[in-house]
């Protein structure tokens, strides 16, 4: 008798996957499926219609359409440091090029923003991060990124 509960081996041969690919889904998306005990199980009809439900358009960089970044190593506090002489800048009425320079045309901060600070663990990576953000502008939307 064929069952439409799925165990993780079931799962992981139903959608083609690996089991470390199945795995990173329960932990990142919002998969379908139910602990009981120690064990995962899946019902093929709700992996059907989330597969369904999916557009790849959601996973291209995370909704972002453009994204410039810089990564920085060191001791904390020399990065903390950084942090500070960079924000300085832009305080000092630097233009976000001096911070970011291979933005293509500076972009204005406005007057109101917001800011988030947070801490997450992604993967293997703690994260604390610093954002300030705003409601995009009319004027500012760029074109989708293209970058491979």
């Amino acid at each position: 008798m064929e069952s439409n509960i799925l165990n993780i081996t079931q799962a992981v041969e139903f959608l083609g996957v690996s089991e470390k690919t199945l795995i990173k889904l329960l932990r990142e998306e919002h998969i379908p499926a139910r602990k009981i005990g120690r064990e995962w199980r899946f019902s093929k009809q709700a992996l059907i219609d989330w597969l369904a439900k999916g557009d790849s358009c959601d996973y291209i960089n995370k909704n972002e359409l453009y994204q410039i970044s810089k990564d920085k190593a060191g001791h904390s506090k020399d990065l903390i440091d950084s942090i500070v002489n960079e924000l300085s800048t832009l305080l000092k009425g630097g233009n976000i090029t001096n911070v970011l320079p291979d933005l293509n045309e500076d972009i204005i901060l406005p007057d109101t923003a917001n800011l988030r600070i947070s801490y997450k663990q992604q993967r293997e990576i703690e994260k604390l991060e610093f954002k300030i953000f705003w409601n995009q502008r009319e004027e500012c939307k760029l074109e989708r990124n293209t970058k491979k």
